[in-house]
C-alpha cells in the first residue's frame, strides 16, 4: 500500500463485552474491521493475543504491510494511568494493570496512542462526523453510564493528569442518588442507563402488579427494567414513568446548562439516550435549558446526536492516533462540508 494519500492506522476499541479492531485511512474510510466477543472478560494475555492476531489479519486482508502502518490507536474505558499507558480495574472490566499501550507499541513497532473512550468518541465525531469544522464542542456518551469529551479551541481537553472532562460525574445534587463512582448526585447517577434501571427496580420491588411490571416488555421480570421500558411507559402515559422522565430531562438540561456556561461550545453531541429517544427527550431538555444558562450561551449551541452511527466505536479506536499526528502537524482533518 503506497502513495501520498495512504495513512493506515490500526485501532482497538476496548469494551467490557467486546473489542472492536479497525483499520482506517486518513479520510476515515474503514479498510477492515472485526469484533472479538468476550472483551475484557477474557484474561489480558489471552485477549492481547486475540487482538494482535485479528489486527494482523486485517492488515493482510487490506494489503497493508506491517511496515506501512503509521500508528496504533486505543480507545478504552477508565480509569487509566495515562502517563504509563496502563488500564486500571473498573466495575465493567476483568483486567487490572494491563499495559495495553506499551504492549501494542512493542508488537507493532509504531507509536501507540491511548485515550479514554469518551474522549476518543469526541475525536471521531470531530474528525469524521457531525462536529467537523467546530472549534469548540462537547460529546456525551449517555448510555449505561455518562462519559464526556471536550474540544476547546480545536484542542482536546485532557487535564493535568489526562483524565479531564469526566462530565458524567459532575455533582448536580449532593443529596441525590448514590453513583457507582462513590459520590452522590452525579449527572450519571440521575441519568445513566444503569442508574435508571436500578432506580426503577428499587421503586417497583414491592409492586409486582404495577402497570410498568405488567408491560409486555417487562412481563414481571425486574431485570428487564431499562431505558427502553421507561420510554414505552412514558408514551403509554404511566404517571411514574412520566415523573421519572421529567427528572431525566430536567437533570440533563441542568448539566448541559452548566457545561454551556463554562465552555460556551458551538455544539453538544449526545449519544445513545438522545439518539433513541428523539424529540420526546430533546424537546423538554431544550425547554429547561433557560433555567440553567444564559440565552447568549444556549441559543447558539447546537444539540446534536452522533453522525457516525455503528462506526463510532471503530473510528473512535483510530482517532487517538490521528489526534497525535494532528498535534504534531503531520495530519489535518478534512474541512466540514459546505
Amino acid at each position: 500500500m503506497n502513495g501520498s494519500n495512504d495513512f493506515p492506522v490500526l485501532g482497538f476499541d476496548i469494551g467490557g463485552t467486546k473489542i472492536a479492531i479497525c483499520l482506517a485511512d486518513r479520510h476515515g474510510r474503514i479498510l477492515g474491521s472485526q469484533r472479538i466477543d468476550g472483551g475484557t472478560g477474557e484474561d489480558y494475555p489471552v485477549a492481547l493475543r486475540q487482538m494482535t492476531e485479528t489486527g494482523d489479519a486485517l492488515l493482510k486482508q487490506a494489503g497493508v504491510a506491517a511496515t506501512d502502518l503509521r500508528a496504533v490507536g486505543i480507545s478504552a474505558p477508565g480509569p487509566m494511568d495515562m502517563a504509563s499507558g496502563i488500564l486500571q480495574k473498573s466495575p465493567n472490566m476483568h483486567w487490572e494493570g494491563a499495559p495495553i499501550r506499551d504492549d501494542l507499541q512493542k508488537y507493532y513497532q509504531v507509536e501507540a496512542c491511548l485515550e479514554n473512550d469518551a474522549n476518543a468518541g469526541m475525536l471521531a465525531e470531530w474528525f469524521f462526523g457531525v462536529a467537523r469544522g467546530c472549534s469548540d464542542a462537547i460529546y456525551l456518551t449517555m448510555s449505561t453510564g455518562i462519559g464526556g469529551g471536550v474540544i476547546v479551541n480545536r484542542t482536546l481537553l485532557q487535564g493535568t493528569t489526562g483524565v479531564g472532562a469526566e462530565m458524567g460525574h459532575v455533582v448536580l445534587d449532593i443529596n441525590g442518588p448514590l453513583c457507582g463512582c462513590g459520590q452522590r448526585g452525579c449527572f450519571e447517577a440521575f441519568c445513566g442507563g444503569r442508574s435508571i434501571s436500578q432506580r426503577m427496580q428499587e421503586i417497583l420491588a414491592e409492586e409486582p402488579d404495577h402497570p410498568i411490571m405488567r408491560m409486555a416488555e417487562v412481563d414481571g421480570d425486574f431485570k428487564k427494567l431499562n431505558y427502553q421500558v421507561l420510554r414505552v411507559a412514558v408514551r403509554e402515559g404511566i404517571p411514574l414513568a412520566r415523573e421519572m422522565w421529567e427528572e431525566v430531562c430536567l437533570r440533563t438540561a441542568q448539566a448541559l446548562g452548566g457545561f454551556m456556561m463554562i465552555f460556551n461550545p458551538q455544539m453538544i453531541i449526545m449519544g445513545t439516550l438522545a439518539h433513541y429517544s428523539g424529540d420526546m427527550f430533546m424537546t423538554p431538555v431544550r425547554k429547561h435549558l433557560a433555567k440553567f444558562s444564559w440565552p447568549q450561551l444556549h441559543e447558539p449551541c447546537q444539540l446534536k446526536t452522533p453522525a457516525l452511527g455503528h462506526q463510532i466505536g471503530e473510528l473512535a479506536a483510530v482517532s487517538p492516533a490521528f489526534y497525535k499526528f494532528y498535534r504534531k502537524g503531520g495530519w489535518e482533518p478534512e474541512p466540514a462540508n459546505p
